[in-house]
């Protein structure tokens, strides 16, 4: 099997160029305008050379494989991103959610498609790239987004090892530092309390990637289940049904524009459109469906004498 370095990385160019059209309608959903994708020159990466450009603040998206990730860095300076990336309303977020999810499945060949992914601005596209650790052999491939006929560099570097740590602020590192080493004020002493002292919440940190879940977290996650999408469904005769063959023609009362039905276990959960991602068929998902609530009433069991 390739390894997720420089090793892939004719696969990788292989698979954007298989996909441009539809990583570049990503981008202009996403951006609010039109944008071409085309490519530029893949190469193993040099950490000081490469990245030395790119200590500017932008938008980084991670692509979680497995447990390596690659990396896109797109700079403020482009003039590419959104008023809005750096603190998207949830309209936003959505945009760049979709984005990421996107960009999964069409900047990486088919073996390495991101599973998960994170998409978030950030003060130095450069620092978030040394804190998700690039492993051996890293690689480098320019993306070039042209938006009327001028051409903004985008790049995109992988392996990460510690994906997880890519938005780790280093001003939080400083300020907790700060914290532990100044002396804690002094307090007078406080009364000694009747009673015992009440009770305090307990807390519950907050998980923060997929790495911290605990195994039994992790082991649920990745239980498969079966997913359908229902493009039309409808009721018909035995009689009619055992008349079927070559050639028949079934009539559905649904357009063919109306939203596709996305169910989990006979639950519908979602409500899509049918999109095309290379040479295979997809659904973009447009809303969400709450399961129906039920409640069972429990009857009192009567006392037996």
């Amino acid at each position: 099997m390739t390894a997720f370095n420089i090793e892939a990385l004719s696969e990788v160019i292989a698979a954007c160029e298989a996909t441009a059209v539809e990583a570049s309608d990503a981008f202009s959903r996403a951006f609010d305008q039109k944008i071409q994708l085309k490519l530029g020159d893949g190469s193993p990466l040099s950490v000081d050379q490469d990245l030395a450009d790119w200590k500017v603040p932008g938008l980084a998206i991670v692509l979680n494989v497995e447990s390596q990730a690659a990396l896109v860095l797109i700079s403020e300076p482009s003039g590419l991103l959104p008023d809005w990336y750096g603190s998207p309303d949830p309209t936003g977020e959505s945009k760049l959610a979709t984005l990421g999810q996107e960009l999964g499945m069409t900047l990486l060949p088919e073996e390495f498609m991101a599973m998960e992914f994170q998409v978030q601005a950030v003060e130095d596209l450069g620092t978030a790239c040394d804190n998700g650790e690039l492993g051996d052999s890293p690689a480098k491939l320019s993306l070039q987004l042209e938006v009327d006929g001028t051409s903004h560099e985008a790049l995109m570097v992988w392996p990460l090892t510690k994906p997880g740590s890519v938005f780790e602020s280093a001003g939080a590192t400083t300020d907790q530092a700060a914290a532990e080493t100044e002396p804690a004020p002094a307090q007078a002493a406080a009364p000694a309390a009747a009673g015992p002292p009440p009770a305090q919440p307990t807390a519950h940190p907050r998980i923060g990637s997929y790495s911290e879940l605990p195994s039994f977290g992790r082991s649920l996650l990745q239980i498969q289940v079966p997913i359908r999408v229902i493009l039309a469904a409808k009721k018909m005769k035995v009689n009619d049904i055992v008349n079927i063959g070559v050639g028949t023609i079934i009539q559905f009362d649904k357009s063919c524009e109306d939203t596709l039905e996305v169910e989990i276990g006979r639950q519908k959960i979602a409500e899509g459109e049918a999109v095309k991602i290379g040479d295979k068929f997809g659904v973009r998902v447009t809303s969400i469906t709450m399961p129906e609530e039920r409640y069972i009433a429990l009857k009192a069991r009567k006392r037996v004498r």
